[in-house]
């Protein structure tokens, strides 16, 4: 009796360990890695694997489309939406169409009705919308005079054209927040030593899109290579003088020279900030620079400043750049290296890293929440957009 109960306690065993060992669903990776994700499927739905093949977004949707650019299209239960790569909702899926045009913006159906729709939500009385047009009896890029164009016809009033050529002034006139820094279809990245299965590709991709950072020339964007001072100062220059419509042109002699004369100019720095601008940059003095920058001032708290404050493990208040650091955390554009939300104030800081730093200054919709919550005043909330996630 004894060797029959040890025999079957080793048929149980061994089953245990080729029950884990075999998925439970057979996935398929379609296609290539892009933005550090892939699209898979069982057969009858679709998500997303990461670098590692494991499933960071359900298998679940109808139709899942490439991430580029930061966002997805998928479909659920017959309507489409959009998808960031932390299976937030940008666009929740309402919508029996959903087509993207170009900076953000997107031709949207739904039950018969067009809208033409920002993945930036507009700030309002009543609170944040996605919708710059809705009620319109067809919405079309058409050939204008003098370039393609969004046409937004009704039935009972004047059409509306937009062209395409000056979409980013439109949105700015529409009030959608850091229009100046717009998405461009077709500007892509196409560097030698990044990957799609890369955690920076997204990151790079954005900044390149945005003309926030290029590589040096030769078909390299170097993500492991530090930032110097002067590098930062000139992406603080154009972060500044996009968003604020200031004039910056870079170079000088040294090739530095008119991006320190503009942080002096604008207050982004003091003659007494930096002693050289050669060497490596910190993080924390990257913090310093970036938190004085227009569009950072500007940006929205999306964290709790007070519990950003007692959560970040190495900074304290009084700290050297302790409320820049503070700053970046509370407007979602950090979120330290680990779960713990370490800052590392001292450590050098990547190109990888910076790309990503800069990508959430310019695109609010790419913030980081770090506790999303029902009870949270947050940009999100406003926007309707942070709770609702593929992921639960």
């Amino acid at each position: 009796m004894k060797r029959t109960i040890r025999n079957l306690s080793l048929v149980l065993s061994l089953a245990l360990v080729l029950s884990l060992a075999v998925p439970a669903l057979a996935l398929e990776v379609k296609g290539s890695y892009t933005e550090g994700m892939a699209t898979a499927t069982d057969g009858s739905a679709w998500g997303y694997v990461n670098a590692s093949g494991i499933v960071s977004i359900p298998i679940r949707f109808e139709e899942a489309s490439d991430f580029s650019l930061g966002v997805a299209r998928v479909k659920e239960e017959g309507k489409y939406g959009l998808l960031r790569q932390d299976g937030l909702w940008l666009l929740e899926p309402l919508y029996d169409s959903l087509t993207s045009v170009d900076c953000g913006v997107y031709i949207a159906q739904r039950e018969g009705v067009w809208e033409l729709l920002t993945v930036v939500p507009v700030p309002g009385k009543d609170g944040a919308t996605h919708q710059l047009y809705t009620g319109a009896s067809s919405i079309t890029v058409e050939q204008g005079t003098n370039g393609k164009e969004i046409v937004v016809r009704w039935a009972d009033r004047d059409s509306v054209h937009i062209p395409l050529s000056s979409l980013p002034k439109t949105l700015s006139g529409l009030g959608v927040p850091f229009s100046s820094f717009s998405l461009r279809s077709g500007r892509t990245a196409s560097f030698s030593d990044v990957s799609g299965k890369d955690w920076f590709d997204l990151w790079v991709d954005l900044a390149y899109n945005l003309g926030l950072m290029e590589g040096p020339g030769d078909g390299t964007f170097l993500p492991y290579s530090t930032l110097t001072v002067g590098e930062a100062l000139k992406m603080a220059a154009v972060l500044d003088s996009t968003y604020a419509g200031r004039t910056f042109t870079s170079g000088g002699d040294p090739w530095y020279t008119n991006a320190v004369n503009y942080c002096l100019t604008n207050g982004i720095i003091t003659e007494n900030t930096f002693n050289s601008y050669t060497r490596p940059i910190t993080r924390a003095e990257l913090a310093l620079v970036l938190s004085a920058t227009a569009p950072v001032r500007d940006a929205e708290d999306i964290n709790d400043p007070s519990r950003v404050a007692s959560s970040i493990p190495d900074v304290s208040s009084g700290d050297f750049a302790a409320s820049s650091i503070y700053t970046l955390y509370s407007k979602g554009i950090v979120s330290g290296s680990d779960k713990q939300l370490t800052f590392r104030p001292e450590a050098v800081i990547t190109r990888s890293e910076v790309a990503a730093m800069v990508a959430r200054i310019a695109r609010p919709e790419q913030r980081i929440l770090l506790w999303p919550s029902a009870d949270s005043p947050t940009y999100y909330h406003a926007a309707g957009i942070q709770l609702s996630s593929a992921t639960s």
